[in-house]
């Protein structure tokens, strides 16, 4: 099926804007087949613009009634009835964007055409889409979390939605098991959040919740000007006994993808994992700096995954699932 001028036109900049970001998420699309990248160019480049919305230097109230107005814009493009060379615009923002810091009513012309698409070609439901957004709001609305069930639900927004989204483009056998794609989307964030203490405390940010830094003897202020002690060290390890459990669940995933998404469900998931275990080699280096992978080891997953023989000797499940199941 042929697609029309805007939505083709539509693909090309989503493409350039993936292309542009830099992100190593984007290389990973390439193990995808052509349709099945373009579909996850117009997913990354809504959620890139949704995080910059939130993320720009402008005043809270201003980026949620941004947000608000994107996410409006986008229930309006996914929901309704719209002709395939429209893009509906919410009111209730200025009748021009184009001066500033992000130019939202371009951005949505140049987006939800091949948004919609996507999300019609693969079925996608449009609440993962929403819920993208409003994990972004719940970050202009809250910086702490008292219990973990708060922070599992900023997790599910921020970080399983996506996912959500993604398994419908790499496509499955149905029933997905919905507990793992959450829980993998967890384990995926949870290791983000230890990664970024130090990071995040900087920007005035404790996502650790405070039913767990309270048990080992810590205050907000000893997150936000964190110190390389035991107390932290015992934290960190206790979100990392977590963080793998919900790596183990998280891989039940892989049964049920089809052959197109399992190189790229694979080396994401190996890739938060092995970034957990640098973390766990020493818990204190997350109080002064952002942990990362070496770039042999970034390599060396890259061509595990894109080199197909090595691909297909890769243990399955991982050696940290049957490890764990011993």
């Amino acid at each position: 099926m042929r697609s029309a001028p805007i939505t083709t036109d539509s693909y090309r900049r989503v493409r350039r804007i993936s292309r542009r970001s830099g992100s190593n998420f984007y290389r990973s699309f390439w193990l995808l087949p052509r349709e099945k990248r373009n579909a996850m160019c117009a997913l990354y480049a809504f959620a890139r613009i949704t995080d910059d919305i939130g993320d720009c230097n402008e005043p809270a109230a201003l980026r949620t009634r941004w947000l608000d107005w994107w996410r409006q814009t986008t229930a309006l493009n996914l929901i309704s009835d719209t002709p395939v060379d429209h893009v509906p615009l919410s009111p209730g923002l200025a009748d021009d964007t184009s001066d500033w810091p992000i130019d939202l009513f371009r951005r949505a012309k140049e987006i939800m055409p091949a948004l919609r698409d996507t999300t019609r070609r693969f079925q996608i439901p449009t609440r993962y889409l929403l819920e993208i957004i409003d994990g972004v709001l719940a970050d202009q609305q809250k910086t702490r979390f008292d219990t973990y069930e708060q922070l599992e639900h900023y997790c599910y927004l921020v970080a399983s939605a996506v996912g959500l989204a993604c398994l419908h483009i790499w496509e499955f056998d149905a029933p997905l098991p919905m507990r793992a794609a959450v829980d993998c989307g967890l384990a995926f964030q949870l290791t983000n959040i230890l990664r970024d203490i130090s990071e995040d405390a900087q920007r005035g940010r404790i996502y650790l919740p405070r039913q767990h830094f309270a048990q080992h003897g810590l205050c907000e202020d000893d997150l936000l000007e964190p110190r390389p002690d035991d107390r932290l060290v015992c934290l960190v390890e206790d979100e990392i006994r977590r963080a793998k459990a919900l790596y183990v669940s998280g891989w039940q995933v892989w049964d049920s993808l089809g052959p197109d998404g399992r190189p790229m469900f694979s080396m994401m998931w190996r890739t938060y994992r092995r970034l957990l275990d640098r973390i766990a080699e020493n818990p204190r280096a997350v109080a002064t700096r952002r942990v990362e992978l070496s770039t042999g080891e970034k390599i060396g997953l890259v061509s595990q995954h894109f080199l197909k023989p090595i691909f297909h000797r890769l243990p399955v499940p991982p050696i940290e699932v049957t490890e764990a199941g011993a």
